[in-house]
């Protein structure tokens, strides 16, 4: 995946130093939520390739970490999804994070060097680099609003710095990007907050891989009418209320309250302690792999 090679490359050219200061201030709650890419550096695209609208999704796990799950759409308009999490090495140091992202073999260095400012409770843009300079991301919470506002001040930024970048395109994007997919750390704090014990975490997030591509609004229609709901592919007949079909309503819930990730992920908990993974057949297609499937949160 492009992210993947993304951050190999930049932790090949980690040196132990760095020529930028980093913020000397971060709340991780202004931080959080979604982000557009406006602006790269050249030498991003020699490996993650010519992708257009980026975006970067963050959130706050339950061990204090911070969810990513970052998506580009190809040359040939496929989507290219990555999730992992971000964490400190030194909490001293606000502005200097590093990123684990699933599939790669090292974390990556995220300096925050420039913030925008708080509107709504939220950073209206950040600027994040690498020690050596040579990766560059500019975030904006809004294209339209980074245009008219805030463009010049970063521009003036970065070319005081003497950095080098590339518009991202930020048009003619897909829907697809907006879908509920979640990363493999978001999926174990559902889990997590549903009851299940943490030796089932890796097996239940593989299942949700083969079930629903970690997506909480997919849905499938089966041949006997019934729907398979969310993030756990929760079956209409046995297990909520609402749907044509649904018939026992075991968990207690709507039909359209599965597509809520954690709901999802509770009602799973009951399907697990009354049937065992074996009430899944992306469980039981990939036994093999999902017994021994690890995640790293």
């Amino acid at each position: 995946m492009f992210f993947s090679a993304l951050f190999i490359i930049c932790t090949l050219f980690y040196s132990g130093y760095s020529f930028t200061d980093t913020v000397r201030e971060l709340d991780v709650s202004q931080y959080i939520g979604h982000w557009f890419q406006v602006y790269g550096a050249p030498f991003d695209f020699t490996f993650q390739g010519y992708g257009k609208c980026i975006t970067a999704d963050y959130g706050v796990l339950d061990t204090g970490n911070v969810s990513v799950f970052n998506s580009q759409l190809s040359l040939k308009n496929e989507l290219q999804p990555i999730g992992g999490y971000a964490y400190y090495e030194h909490k001293l140091e606000p502005g200097k994070l590093m990123v684990h992202l699933e599939g790669t073999p090292k974390d990556a260095p995220y300096w925050i060097v420039k913030l925008g400012e708080v509107v709504g409770g939220q950073y209206q843009y950040s600027v994040i680099t690498t020690p050596t300079e040579l990766a560059l991301w500019v975030l904006a919470r809004d294209v339209d609003v980074f245009s008219q506002k805030y463009d010049a001040e970063v521009r003036e930024f970065l070319d005081a710095h003497n950095w080098t970048y590339i518009s991202i395109q930020q048009t003619r994007c897909l829907e697809d990007l907006t879908t509920n997919v979640q990363s493999q750390c978001q999926i174990v704090s559902y889990l997590r907050r549903s009851g299940f014990p943490e030796s089932t975490l890796g097996t239940m997030v593989c299942i949700s891989k083969y079930e629903s591509s970690y997506n909480c609004d997919a849905t499938n229609k089966n041949t006997d009418g019934s729907t398979d709901y969310g993030l756990f592919q929760i079956n209409s007949y046995y297990w909520c209320s609402g749907d044509p079909k649904s018939k026992y309503n075991e968990c207690s819930v709507s039909c359209s309250s599965l597509f809520n990730c954690q709901t999802n992920s509770n009602c799973a908990y009951k399907v697990w302690r009354q049937q065992g993974y074996n009430a899944w057949y992306g469980y039981k297609n990939h036994k093999t792999e999902c017994d021994n499937y690890k995640v790293a949160c």
